[in-house]
C-alpha cells in the first residue's frame, strides 16, 4: 500500500517512521499525523524513528497509529500518551476453507445469499466503490473525501496484492463492495468497502458475509495467513466483525499535544485524550 500512497499523494511526508502528512491547520496549529485511511505507519516501522517524531517533531499535534502487535513506546523523556484501539483478525489455514470455521449464523447466511442469487464478482469500477464507501460514511455521518479516495483506490487497485469486490443480486444490482489490499507481514486487510441499503431486512448483511467470504478465499489462494477486518470503532460494526469468530487484536494510537494546544484539542477532539 505504502507505493500507491507516493503515486496518490506525492507531496506527503515520508520518512522511516512511516507515512505521514504534515499540515497547517485552522489557527495555525501545525500537525504530523497517520493519513486519513492508511490504518497504521506502516508494518515496517522503526521503534527507534517514531520515538524520535515524538521527541523532536515540532508540531503542535502528533498522532500516530501504530499497526497491531506494536509494543507500547516509553514514556520517559516524551510528553505523548497512548490511547488503545483494536482490529479483529482471523488466521487463515493452508488448505482450508475459512468459512469452515465461522459460527453457524454467518453460514447461514453465506448460503442464504447464495440461494438468493447474490454472486461477488471481481471489480475496477472506481465510482462504484466510491460511491459503496461513502454511502456507509454518510449513514454514520462520518466525514470522507471521495476525490482523495477515489485518487488512492486508483492507484492501491494498481498493486498487485489488492483486489476489489462487488456483490450483486440476481438482477445485477450492486449491493455491496469492498476493496483488500496486502501487508508486508502477511495480511489480508479489509481497507474500504461499504453498502447500499436495502428495505429489505439483512440483505445488506448477507452480501458484506458473502463478499468477506470471497475476499478470505482470494486471499489464502494468494498466500496471505491472516485476514485483518480493519478495526473499527463502531460498536456495531466491531461486533459484526467479532461475530466471525476474529479475535480482538490491540492497536496502539500514540498522542501528544503541546500544552497550548490542551484546552482547543480537548474541547473539539476529546477522542485524542485518554478516558
Amino acid at each position: 500500500m505504502n507505493a500507491a500512497w507516493d503515486r496518490a499523494f506525492p507531496d506527503c511526508i515520508h520518512d522511516v517512521a512511516g507515512r505521514r502528512f504534515r499540515s497547517r491547520m485552522r489557527l495555525g496549529l501545525s500537525a504530523v499525523t497517520t493519513l486519513p485511511w492508511a490504518q497504521d505507519v506502516g508494518s515496517t516501522s522503526n521503534r527507534q524513528a517514531i520515538e524520535g517524531v515524538l521527541d523532536n517533531a515540532k508540531a503542535g499535534l502528533i498522532v500516530l497509529d501504530l499497526p497491531p502487535g506494536h509494543d507500547p513506546l516509553p514514556t520517559q523523556g516524551v510528553n505523548h500518551w497512548t490511547i488503545e484501539r483494536h482490529t479483529r483478525q482471523l488466521t487463515l489455514e493452508h488448505g482450508e476453507d475459512p468459512v469452515d470455521r465461522w459460527p453457524a449464523n454467518r453460514k447461514k447466511q453465506l448460503n442464504r445469499a447464495t440461494r438468493e442469487g447474490m454472486a461477488a464478482e471481481a471489480s475496477q469500477d472506481l465510482d462504484l466503490m466510491v460511491q459503496l464507501h461513502q454511502a456507509s460514511r454518510k449513514r454514520k455521518d462520518i466525514r470522507s473525501n471521495p476525490f482523495a479516495l477515489r485518487m488512492l483506490l486508483k492507484h492501491l487497485l494498481q498493486e498487485p496484492d489488492t483486489q476489489a469486490w462487488v456483490v450483486r443480486d440476481a438482477t445485477g444490482e450492486p449491493i455491496a463492495g469492498g476493496v483488500f489490499h496486502g501487508a508486508d507481514d502477511g495480511r489480508c486487510i479489509y481497507g474500504f468497502g461499504g453498502q447500499f441499503r436495502s428495505k429489505e431486512a439483512g440483505r445488506s448483511s448477507r452480501a458484506t458475509v458473502l463478499l468477506i467470504a470471497t475476499a478470505m478465499r482470494h486471499a489464502l489462494e494468494q498466500g496471505r495467513s491472516t485476514f485483518d477486518f480493519g478495526g473499527s470503532q463502531d460498536k456495531g460494526v466491531d461486533r459484526f466483525y467479532a461475530e466471525f469468530g476474529a479475535q480482538r487484536i490491540p492497536k496502539l494510537r500514540v498522542v501528544r499535544i503541546r500544552r497550548v494546544w490542551k484546552p482547543l484539542l480537548k474541547w473539539r477532539r476529546p477522542d485524542l485524550f485518554p478516558t
